[in-house]
């Protein structure tokens, strides 16, 4: 599939990326849209609910991971949390499209940002309920932040430095093919 143009092809790419294909992100990156009143307001629908879907998709496997692991380290949850950045990272790349209007880009960036407080904050609430607020555990869970796209983006990179903080393997186990 080529770089989008046309209403109609953003759309493909959008429900494409909507339905958990990364590498639509790369067309994305490569198109170029030029509103005009007949498609603008249903442009900036589509995509508003591309990144819900998304967004939502995020959060159901970050929910879920915690259900999964059961974590009872500093070391599991570390790792729990690191998992939950690296998802992240579409989400980001999305949010910082060239070929979208910068009203758009600015909406999207804030409500991304917005999120992640959101869940930081909850995540903090909950472990200061339940293991009375241990410091290491909060300094953990302040790690937890959006992940930092290195300038020049290019969907196909991978390399991402997070805000302050390296991704840094974890101490538990090992997996060797």
């Amino acid at each position: 599939m080529s770089a989008p143009i046309t209403y109609a092809e953003w759309v493909l790419v959008l429900d494409v990326f909507g339905n958990g294909d990364d590498t639509a992100l790369e067309q994305m990156e490569a198109g170029q849209f030029t509103l005009d009143g007949g498609t603008a307001q249903r442009f900036y629908a589509r995509v508003e609910e591309t990144y819900r879907k998304r967004k939502e998709s995020w959060l159901t496997k970050f929910q879920r991971s915690f259900q999964v692991h059961a974590i009872r380290t500093d070391d599991e949850l570390e790792a729990v949390l690191r998992d939950g950045k690296q998802n992240l990272l579409p989400l980001v790349k999305f949010v910082g499209i060239k070929a979208f209007p910068d009203d758009l880009l600015k909406i999207l960036s804030k409500d991304l940002s917005n999120f992640v407080a959101e869940s930081k904050k909850s995540l903090k609430d909950r472990a200061i309920k339940s293991v009375n607020g241990q410091e290491k555990l909060l300094l953990i869970l302040d790690r937890f932040m959006l992940p930092e796209i290195q300038a020049g983006f290019s969907a196909n990179k991978t390399t991402t430095e997070p805000m302050g903080n390296p991704i840094i393997p974890g101490k538990g186990r090992k997996i060797i093919f």
